[in-house]
């Protein structure tokens, strides 16, 4: 904060490539974190050559406080107790709150809309320096902003209710004897114990056991957070969750699990995990059933993860590699370009190309693309890994996450290395990822889960295309006359991309072909369920699943007379049949499903009726054999 010789950040060619392999060490993994701390630092000094004219124009009663007074209260904490002044300043929702403000200032509408009055947002740089001073026992009185009565102090946790009104101000006043939060309604002595809780003081959750070093002493967090203002990756502010020690318990539980997992098979994932992650942020209590975890991070919250409940320490595991692998990468592109085309500011797609990320139903820039493949990366070696420690059902259910990821892996680095955003550094980059997975190609699987594996890319992959590209109209209409003249198709031209997220839904295959490998019981009650049901599509899904041809016929022939327009029934219905029994428009259908779905557009429009899409694919087939 004070004023100190400037150095720079340098990354060599050897810390890129063993940061792409998963090889980071602690020197590697301590300068990316470094690289965001002095980029929050610029934050907060581009801030400060703005707060001040911007509260000038800011009309608030009694004024809005100087930016200068808090920036010299941060730099005498600085001098006294640099350890209180990184405390607060490792809280991840302080970059949150300084990237938006800025953005707001700047006029730029990219980004979260705030619901807090401006006034809110500037006076949040007092609430900063009064939690470094209250850490170090600077004395001093600062206004800051209070929200339904509820004063955030970074690093700490939230104060209040001090106060009525929706916006107010109130007072944080550090002396010796300790501080104290004054406002409209009263006020709240604050604990001298941070972490501890107190009437009126909501702390942020220490998880004092997963600190780097073993009981918090050495560093900030990790935490819990569910009380911040800026937590949230999709609005702010947000209101405290209400405390629920349950609820709380069951977290630390899961991810104390999921760390000592990391330990023991994974010890670069959990040094990696360890030095980056400082903050949590669970989503609603809801068991993922050994389907997808919804996580997220966020280039502005470096060093945050908001994640819903995982169903096991397994899986948590491999959800904590996944964010920490975002959480490297993010903090790697503020030091090196990888990718020439950034991404713009409302995230669309003009003049760029997109691609298939195998593990997402949207297209993707090569900027999403490379966050994929890196993350998955992690994930695809956490779960080869893991396959050396377990039996039984959890070998058969790491068998499959491994061989999936491999293969989809395998497909997405070649895409991204036949394109021409990657920088020098960028091929660089993503040629160790992909030898790395060149070499897991020749790792044996078990046939079971290897044949499940096979089926839900290739199922994926079809369905994708399908959705999202197209032949042109006027060769649609060209086949369409072709197929009414029973004459020979014409050779099928390349495809277009025409992204519709419209037709994306939620993928089924995935989530019970893991209840089949994890819970083989459970998965076996609930078919019996969904076959009484009556519902085609789960009916479909679940025999497919079982490997059962007959009753998955019969399931995604329901499918299609129910909804005749959807592609994935035909996909499907190809897939679950053995190989050696699908016709000869099964690879067309396959490889080139959105052909089929042109021409059967065209056809309807042209009144030429509706022939079984397997039908149609042999015929187009012809035409590229």
């Amino acid at each position: 904060m004070t004023a100190r010789k400037l150095d720079v950040h340098r990354l060599s060619h050897a810390t890129l490539r063993s940061i792409a392999a998963g090889g980071a060490s602690e020197a590697d993994l301590r300068l990316l974190r470094s690289a965001q701390r002095s980029q929050l630092l610029l934050v907060l000094r581009a801030l400060l050559d703005h707060v001040d004219e911007a509260a000038r124009r800011t009309r608030h009663h009694g004024g809005v406080p100087s930016g200068q007074t808090a920036w010299r209260l941060l730099c005498a904490v600085e001098e006294r107790a640099p350890d209180a002044l990184e405390t607060a300043l490792a809280d991840p929702t302080v970059m949150a709150w300084a990237l938006r403000l800025l953005r707001r200032l700047g006029g730029s509408v990219a980004g979260i809309p705030s619901a807090a009055p401006l006034w809110a947002d500037l006076g949040q740089f007092q609430a900063l320096a009064a939690a470094a001073a209250l850490r170090a026992g600077v004395p001093c009185v600062l206004r800051v902003p209070a929200n339904r009565g509820m004063v955030w102090l970074p690093g700490a946790g939230m104060v209040g209710p001090v106060a009525r009104r929706r916006w107010s101000e109130a007072e944080i006043r550090v002396d010796l004897e300790g501080a104290v939060a004054h406002g409209e309604l009263g006020h709240v002595l604050l604990p001298r114990r941070l972490s501890a809780s107190a009437p009126g003081w909501r702390p942020l959750r220490m998880l004092r056991d997963l600190a780097p070093g073993g009981d918090g002493a050495m560093e900030p967090g990790p935490w819990l957070d569910m009380v911040s203002p800026y937590r949230d990756f999709t609005r702010y502010p947000r209101f405290p969750d209400r405390p629920d020690d349950g609820r709380l318990c069951v977290w630390e539980t899961r991810l104390a699990a999921a760390y000592a997992l990391l330990d023991r098979e994974s010890p670069v994932e959990a040094a990696a995990l360890r030095v980056l992650v400082r903050a949590f942020v669970p989503r609603p209590l809801r068991r993922a059933e050994g389907g997808q975890v919804a996580s997220a991070s966020s280039l502005d919250a470096f060093g945050m993860v908001t994640l819903s409940l995982p169903h096991d320490e397994t899986q948590t595991a491999a959800v904590l590699v996944h964010e920490t692998r975002h959480q490297q990468l993010n903090a790697l592109l503020s030091l090196v370009e990888l990718v020439r085309t950034p991404e713009n500011p409302g995230g669309e797609s003009r003049g760029r190309r997109l691609y298939y990320a195998p593990w997402r139903s949207d297209p993707r820039p090569a900027r999403g693309l490379l966050h994929g493949v890196f993350a998955f990366a992690g994930v695809g070696r956490f779960w080869r890994t893991h396959r050396r420690h377990v039996t039984g059902a959890e070998s058969g259910r790491a068998d499959f996450e491994f061989a999936v990821l491999r293969e989809q892996l395998r497909e997405a680095v070649a895409e991204l290395l036949t394109g021409e955003e990657l920088t020098e550094q960028g091929r660089l980059f993503v040629g160790e990822i992909a030898h790395l997975v060149a070499m897991w190609q020749d790792d044996e699987v078990t046939a079971g889960p290897a044949a499940l594996a096979r089926h839900y890319c290739a199922l994926r992959r079809a369905v994708w295309r399908a959705r999202h590209l197209e032949i042109p109209a006027p060769v649609a209409d060209r086949f369409a006359t072709a197929w009414a003249a029973r004459t020979t198709a014409p050779a099928l031209p390349p495809s277009t991309l025409r992204p519709r997220p419209d037709l994306i839904r939620l993928d089924t295959f995935g989530p019970l072909a893991r209840s089949r490998l994890s819970a083989p019981d459970v998965f076996t009650r609930r078919r019996r369920r969904a076959s009484r049901a009556g519902e085609p599509v789960l009916r479909a899904g679940y025999a497919a699943v079982a490997g059962d041809a007959e009753q998955a016929a019969l399931g995604y022939a329901e499918w299609t007379a129910q909804d005749p327009w959807d592609p994935e029934a035909w996909i499907g219905a190809v897939l679950a049949l053995p190989d050696s029994t699908r016709g000869a428009g099964a690879a067309l259908l396959l490889d080139r499903p959105e052909a089929v779905v042109g021409v059967l557009r065209a056809l309807a429009a042209a009144g030429g009726g509706h022939p079984a899409p397997a039908d149609l694919a042999q015929w187009l087939g012809g035409s590229s054999s």
